[in-house]
């Protein structure tokens, strides 16, 4: 990410270089003040909007870690509440089913959902823990008792789970994403085009701004889709939840 930004501000540099030859921007001197002037309207609003979107990303971001984690807890909890039936077989058909589910969600690493689309096969994963759910006889209080909870708890666990899969297809608006990229080219190209005196400091501004843009270019993108780039979510509360079941109980 950082090398990409330098490599970015490094061409903007260049393209400053360029276009103060070709156009001769020196000249224009006597413009500085109005160009600043627009500068600082421009950028006061490009900011605000620009901490908007990297605002929603990350938000987005946090909410779909929240929810992995939420999932993964519970599993772990469901497979406590079958405990209290006091059914060995019982306990050993949720372990398996729980670790089957668990394994694919692992396997699969959220790939699928970072191309937009759904895995089918934990879906059916997922519903064969109903089926175990639909299996169970008891007939004293206490079963039912415990029953009514694993009831509730496996209908909390499905919304957080549909919750998780629907915020992890959420994008940003093509739109929005757009109005980011075409307004922080107007923002380069001002600095491009601006005629320092002191080509030395046109440089540090232009390079500056340009490593910054290329930053916020690759954090939007990556916080966008979790599941892709530098900060991508990872399955590890699985992980984790799998291994407190097997070690724990």
């Amino acid at each position: 990410m950082i090398s990409k930004s330098f490599i970015f501000a490094f061409v903007a540099i260049v393209g400053m270089y360029v276009l103060r030859l070709f156009f001769q921007t020196e000249t224009y001197l006597s413009d500085v003040g109005g160009l600043s002037a627009f500068v600082t309207v421009f950028g006061t609003l490009y900011g605000i909007m620009a901490a908007f979107v990297v605002f929603e990303v990350w938000n987005q971001y946090n909410t779909n870690s929240q929810l992995i984690d939420k999932e993964a807890q519970g599993l772990e909890r469901l497979f406590r509440l079958t405990l209290y039936f006091r059914d060995s077989k019982l306990t050993e058909k949720m372990k398996a089913i729980i670790k089957t589910y668990a394994d694919l969600v692992i396997a699969g690493k959220f790939q699928t959902l970072g191309g937009g689309l759904r895995n089918p096969e934990t879906g059916k994963a997922f519903r064969k823990i109903a089926e175990i759910i639909r299996e169970l006889k008891f007939d004293d209080d206490h079963d039912s008792v415990v029953f009514d909870h694993i009831i509730n708890h496996y209908g909390q666990l499905g919304q957080i789970r549909t919750e998780r899969i629907n915020q992890s297809l959420n994008r940003l608006p093509v739109l929005l994403k757009a109005f980011l990229y075409v307004s922080s080219f107007f923002a380069l190209m001002t600095f491009v085009v601006m005629p320092f005196s002191n080509m030395f400091y046109g440089f540090l501004a232009v390079g500056a701004l340009g490593f910054i843009l290329a930053m916020v270019f690759q954090l939007v993108e990556d916080l966008d889709n979790p599941f892709a780039g530098a900060f991508n979510l990872t399955p590890e509360p699985f992980e984790r939840a799998l291994k407190h079941i097997e070690e724990d109980y």
